[in-house]
């Protein structure tokens, strides 16, 4: 565990990246589905005024919907450009707005009720981290994409196989709960007619048990510090992790400031 993610690319507004990390330019500023749902809190299992950090937020899209339904929303997102936009845009709208690698926040225990991502790419780099980091909050993950079908299937990536992997594996190694279910969720796609839109959601409930494993081994990831039992549970959760995005603990992510 010696090894830590590589830095990632970040977005800028009117420009999309691929799975393959290829930047290209994107006419739509919003995120690939946009919901318009009057039960979007109750499908996603989120309670009004539930404080929620959406990670990678990208266009706000979907954590403009959560915020204006009734949760507490802090916007993030590791572009500083696209946190700048959504600012602008959305004004007091989020609570915050914080650019940030997602690996590092929340910071501290029951900070907030949920992360929330809708799509965020780094399934088999950051994602799991910023995951485990989920357990610090008083109730869990939520991790959802829209199911596409057919040839476009292929664009969702590593997402269908990843995203599973993610809650499957943090739960077996940290004792938490996990379901994974599609619901219709009421959005629309661009500048196509609103309609109901299957979506998988995955979701992580952590407890305090959980919690307080998530909290010893992120603390030990910081610190460079390990016991055996901090190896044994972060060796099975690096499972989550590929090879290719890992190296040495020569990086700038400065850790030591996350917790």
């Amino acid at each position: 565990m010696k090894k830590i993610l590589k830095p990632r690319w970040a977005h800028k507004p009117g420009f999309g990246m691929s799975e393959k990390f290829v930047l290209h330019e994107r006419k739509s500023f919003q995120q690939s589905t946009v919901p318009n749902d009057p039960k979007l809190l109750q499908k996603l299992g989120i309670k009004k005024g539930d404080k929620i950090l959406a990670i990678a937020g990208y266009y706000a899209s979907w954590a403009s919907e959560l915020a204006k339904a009734g949760a507490k929303v802090d916007y993030s997102d590791i572009s500083k450009s696209l946190v700048n936009w959504s600012k602008k845009k959305y004004g007091k709208l989020f609570r915050r707005y914080i650019c940030s690698n997602y690996e590092l926040i929340p910071k501290k225990p029951k900070e907030y009720d949920w992360t929330f991502t809708f799509e965020a790419c780094g399934g088999g780099s950051g994602l799991p981290i910023a995951y485990l980091r989920s357990l610090l909050n008083k109730k869990g993950g939520i991790l959802i994409y829209h199911l596409r079908y057919s040839t476009a299937k292929k664009k969702m990536g590593s997402k269908p196989k990843r995203y599973p992997l993610i809650v499957k594996t943090i739960s077996k190694v940290y004792g938490s709960q996990y379901k994974i279910k599609e619901i219709k969720i009421r959005s629309h796609r661009f500048e196509k007619p609103t309609k109901m839109i299957f979506h998988r959601i995955h979701i992580i409930k952590t407890n305090k048990k959980a919690r307080e494993l998530a909290k010893k081994d992120l603390d030990a990831l910081s610190l460079n510090k390990f016991t055996k039992e901090n190896l044994e549970r972060l060796t099975k959760f690096s499972k989550t992790i590929s090879n290719e995005y890992l190296k040495e603990k020569k990086h700038n992510l400065k850790l030591k400031k996350s917790l």
